[in-house]
């Protein structure tokens, strides 16, 4: 039987079109670039003797350039991995030393994964998503002023700090808007239940509830 060329063009296209869904349904990975603003939601204890009642401290938000990596199981499940270089705050006082300045710095790496339940189909232009998972709070860097060693160890030596890294859960809300086959917007919102102690060189300690959230924006692209 002899194949007209119009039948050969046909089977040709389906036959390239089949190996590009194929193609794309073995590439599920996808990547974010943007901005992070973490902003802690502070409930502090009070500092240990000896101290004045209610010495209390407060944490600050800080804005950094995140990123993130995914990988799709099918067209609704995903692993998410975000991305940071860590954040930076201060640590103020607040309570009964409230205005005394910063008492010292620290630096947090939110190291996470999530799982991901993503609504609607692929092809549709709007995608919300939900996510659960783990955080490792890691804390590092810390570093005490000289405010600090004036209320805890004045005319001493300096007073240094450290920060109990945790490791807790974490829960997303997002969305994606597809700009066209490869390229998307991603926004989201996670929120962590998370709690450290603060421990001083005096062998004073100070407890904190910080439970923060984040708001990120990114551009995202799929391989």
């Amino acid at each position: 039987m002899t194949t007209t060329p119009s039948v050969a063009r046909l089977a040709t296209c389906l036959t390239l079109a089949l190996l590009a869904h194929g193609a794309q349904a073995q590439s599920p990975w996808s990547a974010v670039l943007g901005v992070t603003a973490l902003t802690p939601s502070v409930s502090s204890g009070n500092l240990t003797a000896p101290s004045l009642p209610g010495t209390k401290a407060d944490v600050n938000a800080n804005t950094q350039v995140t990123g993130s990596i995914s990988y799709g199981f099918d067209e609704r499940l995903a692993l998410n991995i975000p991305l940071a270089l860590g954040f930076s705050h201060e640590l103020t006082g607040a309570g009964a030393i409230a205005g005394v300045g910063v008492l010292a710095t620290t630096k947090a790496l939110p190291i996470t994964v999530l799982g991901q339940y993503h609504f609607m189909t692929a092809s549709d232009r709007v995608r919300p998503y939900l996510g659960a998972g783990l955080t490792y709070a890691l804390f590092y860097d810390t570093k005490g002023t000289a405010a600090l060693t004036a209320l805890t160890n004045p005319g001493g030596a300096a007073t240094t700090m450290s920060l109990a890294s945790k490791l807790v859960p974490t829960v997303q809300l997002g969305v994606q808007v597809r700009l066209n086959e490869r390229m998307f917007l991603d926004a989201h919102y996670t929120k962590t239940s998370l709690s450290t102690r603060g421990t001083l060189s005096t062998g004073q300690t100070l407890d904190m509830t910080l439970d923060p959230s984040t708001v990120s924006l990114g551009l995202g692209w799929r391989f």
